[in-house]
């Protein structure tokens, strides 16, 4: 896997990571001190496909690692839930470049 042909951020507020189709590859939630959860969508809002909910204890970071990369074909949103959600979310663009890391 080349490093380079993927992208990836640190999602603190909700956020359009993608406009059009891509791969999610990982996702990680961390809470900090309270319980929390983030939503991914396929789509470029909270309106799109549901792909995952991840939901965290205080303190106890949750992954998204399918063993194959989840196929987005209308773009890759991220709801978090408060402001102190933070989330990586590591993509890979196909065929043009949205926004991101």
């Amino acid at each position: 896997m080349e490093s380079k042909k993927y992208s990836w951020a640190w999602v603190t507020a909700d956020r359009l990571l993608s406009h059009g189709a891509c791969e999610l590859v990982y996702a990680l939630l961390d809470p900090g001190a309270n319980a929390d959860y983030a939503t991914i969508y396929d789509g470029e809002n909270t309106s799109g496909d549901t792909l995952a909910i991840l939901r965290a204890s205080s303190m106890t970071s949750k992954a998204f690692a399918p063993k194959q990369p989840v196929y987005c074909r209308r773009g890759l949103y991220v709801d978090v839930a408060t402001a102190t959600t933070k989330i990586f979310v590591q993509w890979r663009e196909l065929g043009h470049k949205g926004e991101g890391a």
